[in-house]
């Protein structure tokens, strides 16, 4: 950050402010020397909640300067995941905005979790305090030591994510993960971008919640690039912004295909010639949306990325130029599996590995990339007998080794690039005094993935309710991307294996083939 310091870190288009590294840098050290006033120091966790802005990393980034671990929560996930996260992680100090602080009081409450310390972004109000008074000059910052570890694998950030079954969990990324997966990601693309230049410019709408979000903002600062924060996303405005700021470089995840889509169709006069690079990923990707997405930005490459969270980001994509052609003629692909990766695809019956193209079975991978393992959980299952990740996807390889997720093992879908876990939704479903039993599944939707639906068996003596009732009752309760937008089926029983399990899997397929459930 001090080699970048006059080099623009960030553009906060709310208010227009332009961010210099220098300036950045100041605000960072601050932080980190007034957490260390306040006794924080190596190991401690340092939560934050809030949406994007010129401060928004600043706790991320001063955790780091001391040794603390940073977490992120996002103002969109439910209060439920909140809770559950809260009270996995107890953090000592925890930053929020405004909107959130009300919120975050009763969650904490909820957890039976009392941080040290509440700071505010803005003005603070009672108890807490405000991160104005973190700000405040130190006649010491010039004197300010960097944290230094002796063992790059140690736990340096907790990223959430969540598990096959059950609540959220925190995955525990290390230095050398971060900084390799991070710094590595745009040197993939010389023919592209130049990120050696003050002319990149990046334009991500995740928090730090996100492990994408996580690893453009250490690329960034790591090769001086600028980013543009966002509040929320606008499809007029995401065009006004790449002009603006000539951004050359930007994520959009596929349930914002479409309003990008008819974006540029009604802007056309927009100036985007700075826009290099498009990348999507995060959720399945239709062909429509990839074909449609390339003839609305000609001038850019536009590619599907493959990653998770375990592995700091990035597992596959068409990085090398000599491949971008076949971007074009396999829409679906997630491109090539990085080289850094040893690989194997095994059947998902016998465990064996599959040999040939085609053959679909789960993606397992072996790296020194790869997480610490869960933060205060067994992580055991995570790897099988010979070190392999399982990632829980269903992949093939077609002729060209072009990699292929047909579908999730996990019973969680995803809604607009959020997990959403069934037994969450039915939880509340059941919560409803009519409802004996329910089990959450995802429909397909061609924009946002995957939208839920509760298949729901009645108590006796309550035929009369409406499915209408219950959708009703649950989104009332539910977060944004948990809600029932493929409504509520009202079935005579659910369809479990001999063990008592419910076979959500099977009940999913009988519903798209004939729209009802047979017991078998």
């Amino acid at each position: 950050m001090k080699y970048f310091r006059n080099r623009i870190a960030q553009y906060e288009d709310e208010t227009d402010y332009v961010d210099t590294y220098g300036a950045l840098l100041t605000r960072c050290v601050r932080v980190a020397m007034k957490l260390q006033e306040l006794d924080i120091g190596e190991d401690d966790i340092v939560g934050a909640c809030t949406h994007n802005h010129r401060n928004s990393c600043v706790p991320f980034i001063a955790s780091t300067f001391i040794g603390a671990i940073p977490v992120t929560f996002d103002p969109a996930i439910s209060d439920i995941d909140t809770v559950s996260l809260l009270r996995l992680m107890q953090p000592k100090v925890i930053f929020i905005s405004q909107e959130m602080l009300k919120d975050f009081e009763t969650y904490m409450e909820k957890a039976q979790v009392k941080p040290a310390y509440t700071i505010v972004f803005g003005e603070s109000r009672g108890q807490y305090m405000s991160f104005d008074e973190f700000l405040k000059p130190n006649i010491k910052e010039r004197q300010f030591k960097v944290y230094e570890t002796s063992n790059p694998k140690k736990t340096a950030v907790v990223v959430f994510s969540s598990g096959t079954t059950g609540l959220p969990k925190g995955i525990c990324l290390n230095h050398y993960t971060l900084l390799k997966q991070s710094g590595s990601f745009r040197d993939d693309w010389p023919e592209i971008i130049n990120s050696d230049t003050v002319d990149s410019v990046i334009l991500l709408y995740s928090t730090l919640y996100a492990i994408s979000a996580v690893g453009t903002l250490i690329g960034a600062v790591l090769k001086g690039e600028a980013k543009v924060l966002c509040k929320s996303f606008n499809a007029k405005r995401f065009f006004e912004i790449v002009e603006k700021y000539k951004v050359t470089m930007s994520f959009v995840p596929p349930y914002y295909i479409h309003e990008v889509v008819v974006g540029r169709a009604e802007n056309k006069d927009v100036d985007i010639g700075s826009l290099k690079l498009l990348v999507t990923g995060s959720t399945t990707v239709s062909t429509n949306q990839m074909v449609d997405m390339m003839a609305a930005f000609p001038g850019s490459y536009v590619v599907n990325v493959y990653g998770q969270t375990e592995v700091s980001g990035a597992i596959s994509c068409l990085y090398d130029p000599k491949d971008h052609d076949l971007q074009r003629k396999k829409p679906t692909t997630v491109g090539k599996i990085i080289s850094h990766y040893q690989w194997k695809i095994v059947d998902l019956e016998t465990e064996k590995p599959v040999t040939g193209p085609n053959k679909k079975g789960e993606l397992r991978l072996k790296t020194d990339l790869h997480m610490n393992g869960y933060y205060k959980m067994d992580s055991s299952d995570a790897f099988d007998s010979e070190g392999y990740l399982r990632t829980g996807d269903v992949a093939y390889v077609d002729e060209d080794n072009c990699l292929y997720i047909d579908d999730r093992i996990k019973e969680m879908f995803k809604y607009r690039g959020w997990h959403v876990l069934p037994a969450i939704v039915e939880e509340v479903v059941m919560a409803y005094p009519a409802v004996k039993e329910a089990a959450a599944i995802g429909i397909p939707h061609s924009e946002d993935g995957e939208h839920a639906m509760a298949l729901v068996v009645l108590k006796e003596g309550h035929e009369n309710v409406s499915p209408e009732d219950i959708k009703k009752y649950a989104d009332e309760r539910l977060g944004e991307y948990q809600k029932l937008r493929a409504g509520v089926k009202i079935v005579d029983e659910l369809i479990r294996t001999a063990t008592g399990k419910v076979k959500r899997k099977a009940m999913k397929e009988m519903i798209l083939s004939n729209g009802t459930i047979r017991a078998t």
